[in-house]
């Protein structure tokens, strides 16, 4: 079957987040003064074929460990496993 898997990976908290305080600041500059804190990162839709929505989930959250996110710096979500038809 057909998977389409979403990974959200984010900094982990204390690290830097340049673009995140930028965005900040800027909404500020916007007149968005209820904006507290902005945390930026990086969103991923992989898509594949798998024997299970489990075995789509294992194969990409490997990835993510491996690939997608910096594990130093960056933890990650699986947001959703959707079965494409």
């Amino acid at each position: 079957m057909r998977y389409r898997v979403s990974v959200r990976v984010m900094p982990k908290t204390g690290i830097s987040d340049p673009e995140g305080k930028a965005i900040h600041d800027a909404a500020h500059q916007l007149g968005y003064r209820e904006v507290d804190s902005v945390h930026a990162g990086k969103s991923f839709e992989v898509e594949g074929d798998y024997a299970s929505e489990a075995a789509a989930r294992d194969a990409i959250g490997s990835l993510a460990e491996r690939l997608l996110a910096n594990p130093v710096i960056e933890t990650f979500v699986i947001l959703d496993v959707e079965e494409l038809k």
